[in-house]
């Protein structure tokens, strides 16, 4: 019978995430199929904090209340009222990986907690 299962590597052992109901020293074939692993503390592939667009948000959006913007790094790429306008225009300036936010106005409601 053929089944697939999760399993986790670990001092050289595979350990399975779910119990086997098979008896002791009972051969089985494996087939392994490699899953990314997560980013973690360790990693070495750097994570973009997106630090500079989120200074420029708290710094620099206020005459942009009620529109949205994209920002790639320290700088405003395109702003407008409309999200899908300001992603075409990003595109169209060339921004590789922008962030887009919409800035609140003073006249935006809140719910509440």
């Amino acid at each position: 019978m053929a089944r697939q299962l999760e399993a986790v590597y670990e001092h050289g052992v595979l350990r399975p995430l779910e119990p086997l109901a098979l008896p002791e020293h009972q051969h089985v074939r494996l087939t392994l199929e490699e899953k990314p692993a997560r980013l973690s503390w360790k990693s070495t592939e750097s994570v973009n904090e997106r630090r500079e667009e989120l200074q420029w948000l708290a710094k620099e959006s206020g005459p942009y209340a009620g529109e949205w913007v994209a920002i790639e790094g320290p700088r405003l790429v395109a702003h407008g009222a409309k999200l899908a306008e300001v992603r075409a225009a990003a595109k169209a300036a060339g921004a590789g990986d922008p962030i887009f936010a919409r800035v609140s106005s003073d006249t935006d409601a809140f719910g509440g907690w």
